[in-house]
């Protein structure tokens, strides 16, 4: 329910559910080997043992007797503890949701009654003196301030119409009351936990007609006739005592995330299967023709208030299920430990007896079927589990364990904890997800987009069709009607905007300095980058080729092709020089190059018979690092094909140009001296103990040429002190180059969730200014900040008539569904020719200098043409993709920070 909501109006704190995939008082790790395994039954599989480590934190995510802190113990389906049932009565936590029972409030639990009836539902939540005495300092997460104008809508473009995937939910403000569970024996699967609960007979409960379980928490429309009692409840073989202990109240509406809990329970009650909080149908997944896999569709849903009020989005999503068990996959890979590693470990499983997908994160050979665990106080086989749980013959009792282990939490003291982890069967696991060698195989994807890529008329049908499923399930339809809420079946439909006469500037030759090009409706200008000239000329005088000797005929083709293309384009090219390998090893690449640099030397070009990552490694790494000389690396397969070779030649000759400090063309800047920047961050292992920062910045008035620089993290290290070295180097190099700096810097920021907006804004924005005092203490430019999110589920339909189609690129839509903290919008950034396309976000997190709003939105707009890479427009500003592109290749490629003196090039296309 998000930190900081209790001083937003917030009434009640409640024991957050427990997430058995953050257990924050881990299990002691069991030994294996060839003797008994003392691991429990999960639902998704089987959880190794646990032994209780040290004594839980006091409160918070340390809590022992039930929620973040719940010490797995090994039993039946779920994990279970003997003893009597604790206390269930909760203190207020950190926001709705972050409750627990601290010892200390064990002993105050009689006096909760009374400080029950002390706390109003109107107005702020009172908390019982022993439960605050107990509650520990927390660092909250920083709010996100409301920066820019009081009317963030802007007013230039041209009108149109589009239709969004939001839907208005209308119904009264209801009261929530809110129920702390606990469990004795304890539960740790939280979907075993909602079914528990949902399976009480007690006619007292069963007279309550909105109860809506969420982990260790229980929200109802209606009191109990007790503030606090125990009723038994049962699925399958087990048997548990649920305590309910009244929390507190509050209205409906000032708790926006009980709205999502509805929906989820809502869409439970269709008989969907929750992945990672979304849900799917696997009854209804579709085979691929062709392939052995099938694809589940699936919905994203969320309910938030937006700037028209209360609406719930929903967007169609799919999971791509192989019919292929990892078993299957052992067999064709081979059953050695480093092929089964390479081959499974790091994807996601899916086990179709209970449909639960789990990530795999080693295979343990030293564990086999016939290991046994602990449960219910008898040592049972794997074999034996699966036979009794689910009817389920293994055919081989030899074959290696799975494990999966739940994600690192962090106690009090800062260390990690323990973790959880779950044996899986390899013959009961289903591959998911699509491998780098079939994300490759054009078919495959082809035939797989039928099903996943849909159209706005399809995606919206799919939209309709849910809320009409809702609202013809009885069960469903009796949810909302008792929580007064209705659902609209059709979508939102508002008014937006569109940039229209964009323009890109070329190089004029002798019709003067620019060549203006309409980019037109799909904001794509391919054909002019081969028809007029560049505009700056980068100057290929003495470049290098290095090629497999049995390729000669191909490069000399290939040469004199993009030779002419390269004067047809304006760039000074003269003749290369050539060597000839005797075969394509990687020693024989950094000989041959090592031998014939010299230090005019403007580029290496190394020209491949086959893809193979070390030895394209080594050539940037030895490029980049050491002798410091932009690089080009050819396929011989892309460019070899006679029909193909002109538009190749093209695009190569463009790429080299640019990586020689030249510049293809530029946009229409309506400031004095502007500046833009891109940062984006690259994790450089899963465990994120290595990340790299890049930072690329304009440096000249026309933003066609760029400054990248880089700077290395360990893990947990701020990026502050570098980011503000870096960017004070940027605005000197500006200077440098114009004489003058800055007098207007945009800032684009990638890859930063919601959560981390605040940190951004609070840290980051900070960090840019002290980069500005640092370079002069009295430099006072204009400043706007923005995070740029591309991975949202926000759609946008361009209605023409009674259908909806694709928006074109330049559509922005800045009210209704953007945020009422926030300065915000949405703008769709290219043309798509397949599927819906998706835009992009845009917050703003400062805005410094008066800025209008019309002119944020449309250089934003601008700035997304200026990728070298390609012709037309891109997802997310330029300076962004080329601070993806440069951390990528550190982090993927060399393995360390480019040398500084290649950083004033593109080097990284």
């Amino acid at each position: 329910f998000g930190r900081g909501q209790l001083g937003r109006g917030l009434l009640i704190g409640l024991a957050k559910e427990s997430d058995t995939s953050n257990p924050s008082a881990a299990a002691q790790q069991p030994s294996i080997g060839r003797a008994r395994s003392t691991a429990a039954p999960q639902e998704a599989g089987v959880s190794a043992a646990a032994t209780p480590g040290p004594a839980a934190p006091a409160f918070g995510r340390g809590i022992s007797a039930f929620g973040r802190g719940a010490v797995p113990q090994p039993s039946g389906d779920s994990a279970a503890t003997s003893g009597a049932v604790p206390s269930a009565a909760s203190t207020f936590g950190r926001g709705f949701g972050r409750g627990g029972v601290p010892p200390a409030a064990a002993a105050a639990t009689a006096a909760l009654p009374e400080a029950m009836s002390r706390m109003s539902v109107q107005g702020a939540p009172t908390q019982h003196p022993a439960a605050a005495a107990a509650r520990p300092e927390r660092t909250r997460r920083p709010q996100i301030g409301r920066v820019g104008p009081e009317d963030k809508t802007g007013k230039t473009g041209q009108r149109v119409t589009v239709g969004t995937n939001f839907l208005r939910v209308e119904g009264a403000d209801t009261m929530v009351y809110q129920y702390s569970i606990t469990f004795n024996p304890s539960v740790d699967s939280r979907m075993q936990r909602d079914r528990l609960v949902l399976s009480i007979q007690d006619p007292e409960f069963q007279k309550i007609p909105g109860r809506v379980p969420s982990g260790n928490s229980l929200y109802t429309n209606r009191p109990l006739p007790r503030e606090s009692a125990v009723y038994q409840a049962a699925s399958g073989n087990m048997r548990v005592a649920v305590q309910l202990q009244l929390v507190g109240t509050a209205t409906l509406s000032s708790l926006p995330s009980v709205y999502n809990i509805i929906f989820r329970s809502i869409q439970a009650r269709m008989d969907l299967i929750e992945v990672r909080r979304h849900y799917y149908n696997p009854h209804a997944g579709e085979r691929v023709p062709g392939h052995q896999m099938e694809v589940w569709p699936g919905y994203i849903t969320s309910v938030s208030h937006v700037d028209g009020g209360l609406r719930l989005m929903i967007e169609s999503s799919h999971r791509v299920v192989r019919s292929q068990t990892v078993y299957d996959l052992f067999q064709s890979v081979g059953t050695s430990l480093s092929n089964m590693t390479d081959a499974i470990v790091g994807t996601s499983v899916v086990t179709r007896y209970n449909n639960k997908i789990m990530r795999v994160d080693q295979v343990e050979t030293s564990m086999d079927c016939t290991h046994t665990f602990e449960r219910n106080g008898t040592q049972m086989s794997f074999l034996d589990y699966y036979r009794q749980a689910y009817n389920i013959e293994i055919q081989d009792p030899q074959q290696p364990l799975l494990i999966s282990r739940s994600k690192p939490v962090r106690g009090k003291d800062g260390k990690t904890l323990e973790q959880r982890q779950i044996c899986l069967v390899p013959e009961l696991c289903y591959v998911t997800g699509l491998t780098d060698a079939m994300r490759r195989d054009f078919r495959l994807m082809r035939d797989l987009a039928k099903f996943t890529k849909l159209s706005p008329d399809r995606r919206l049908m799919e939209l309709r069709k849910f809320v009409q499923t809702i609202n013809n399930r009885p069960e469903c339809r009796q949810l909302l009607d008792a929580w007064g809420l209705r659902l609209l079946e059709e979508p939102e439909v508002v008014p937006a905007r569109r940039f229209v006469n964009e323009r890109v500037l070329f190089g004029g030759g002798g019709r003067g300095p620019f060549a203006p090009v309409p980019v037109g409706q799909t904001s794509e200008f391919k054909r002019a980058l081969a028809d007029n000239r560049v505009l700056i000329d980068g100057k290929l005088l003495k470049w290098l080729v290095v090629y497999p000797a049995r390729e000669e005929r191909t490069i000399a083709s290939f040469c004199e092709t993009m030779m002419k293309k390269c004067r047809a384009m304006g760039i000074t090219v003269a003749q290369p020089s050539t060597v000839a390998l005797p075969n394509d090893s990687s020693g024989q690449y950094q000989q041959a190059i090592k031998q014939h640099f010299t230090t005019d030397l403007n580029l290496v070009c190394a020209v491949f018979t086959s893809q193979r990552e070390e030895r394209y490694n080594m050539v940037k790494r030895l490029c980049c690092t050491e002798l410091v000389v932009p690089s080009q690396c050819l396929w011989t397969k892309t460019i070899g094909d006679p029909k193909k070779m002109g538009s190749v030649a093209v695009n190569v000759a463009a790429q080299i140009n640019v990586k020689l400090g030249g510049a293809l063309w530029g946009i229409e800047i309506p400031y004095d001296r502007f500046m833009m920047l891109g940062i984006d961050v690259y994790h450089a292992d899963k465990a994120r103990t290595t990340s790299y920062t890049g930072i690329v910045a304009s440096v000249d008035q026309a933003c066609t040429r760029w400054y990248s620089r880089v700077a290395t993290q360990r893990h947990g290290q701020e990026i502050l002190d570098s980011m503000r070295v870096i960017v004070q180097s940027q605005i000197a190099k500006y200077m440098q180059t114009v004489g003058a700096p800055p007098n207007v810097i945009f800032v684009f920021r990638d890859g930063v969730s919601d959560k981390q907006i605040g940190e951004v804004q609070q840290q980051e924005v900070k960090a840019i200014y002290a980069a500005i005092r640092g370079y002069d203490p009295s430099y006072r430019p204009k400043l706007v900040f923005m995070v740029v999110q591309k991975r949202i589920n926000q759609r946008l339909f361009l209605l023409q008539g009674n259908n909806f189609s694709n928006p074109p690129p330049g559509t922005v839509l800045d009210h209704s569904i953007t945020r009422p903290e926030m300065m915000d919008f949405f703008l769709v950034p290219q043309h798509v020719t397949q599927g819906t396309v998706t835009p992009t976000h845009y917050i703003v997190v400062e805005c410094a200098g008066d800025i209008p709003v019309d002119e944020i939105q449309q250089l934003t707009f601008r700035s997304c043409h200026l990728y070298y890479n390609w012709a037309g427009s891109i997802r997310v500003p330029a300076p962004c993709q080329y601070a993806h592109k440069l951390v990528y290749m550190v982090g993927q490629n060399i393995a360390t920070e480019p040398a500084e003196a290649i950083c004033d090039r593109l080097f990284y296309l």
